[in-house]
């Protein structure tokens, strides 16, 4: 019986409001469910281009597009030019601020290209400080991640050499540079066996993982079965008490649509 009062003259917007409510709520949930397999699936898009051997530019050019070695390592072999290293101001971290060393590798064709080396203290930033962070002194391979150019529209370029700069702005470093510098630079990875201290501090740029889009799913599924679950039983509830009004307003000549103040002191009816 209570299923024909669904779209009564009574209840009939408050039916369609919940079931546009329980559409919506579940349409949520699984919109969630869409954007775990898109993260899955750019997961395993990262593991495999990570998977393959190293782009190595020394041997290969570069693409025109660089998105096609995003999360691809690429190693190259050169030999540190210390002399131009250049430092990014406001690198902070959780121990406290910083900067991140930035230095030319210079190929053994002539070109170079800038190696982001990893992040040194505030305290230890001083460009007189940084040759104790000088590592290798004669030709390595580095392995890292290749990263576009940061551009800021309409940022004028400084007139002279600087030794701190906000962004790699390999255009504008250019400037300051007697060797050609490659369209992209590289953000050096952590080697085997590096320590989690060492300076300059390195990590890997991203981190693999799900979200929160499963438990997300779980709420708004969560969210339309209590909507839709319990908006019988509360017609159900408000049928029985409008009955019991009714039979009231037969006995006594009271209105079964309006509302009762009942006295603190009269006890409920059961």
């Amino acid at each position: 019986m209570i299923l024909t009062k669904l779209f009564s003259r009574r209840w009939w917007f408050v039916t369609l409001f919940v079931i546009l409510g329980v559409t919506v709520l579940a349409r949520l949930g699984f919109w969630q469910l869409e954007r775990l397999e898109e993260r899955r699936a750019f997961n395993q898009l990262v593991v495999e281009r990570w998977d393959q051997a190293p782009f190595d530019v020394n041997q290969e050019a570069l693409p025109a597009e660089l998105d096609v070695l995003g999360y691809r390592r690429v190693e190259v072999t050169g030999s540190f030019d210390y002399a131009n290293q250049i430092a990014l101001k406001n690198q902070n971290r959780d121990s406290g601020p910083g900067v991140g060393l930035v230095t030319p590798l210079i190929l053994p064709d002539g070109r170079a290209i800038l190696v982001s080396r990893g992040w040194i203290p505030l305290d230890q930033s001083k460009p007189e400080q940084w040759a104790q962070f000088n590592e290798a002194t004669g030709e390595a391979t580095i392995i890292g991640m290749l990263q576009q150019s940061q551009l800021l529209p309409g940022a004028k370029p400084p007139d002279s050499p600087q030794t701190e700069w906000f962004r790699v702005d390999i255009e504008a470093i250019q400037q300051q540079l007697p060797y050609p510098l490659m369209p992209a630079f590289l953000a050096q990875l952590p080697e085997p066996g590096r320590g989690y201290s060492d300076l300059p501090y390195r990590e890997v740029p991203f981190e693999l993982s799900e979200g929160n889009h499963f438990s997300y799913a779980l709420q708004w599924f969560m969210f339309a079965a209590v909507l839709g679950g319990g908006y019988l039983p509360y017609m159900h509830f408000q049928e029985q008490r409008r009955q019991r009004l009714k039979t009231l307003a037969e006995n006594g000549g009271i209105d079964p649509d309006a509302s009762i103040d009942v006295p603190a002191d009269v006890p409920a009816m059961t």
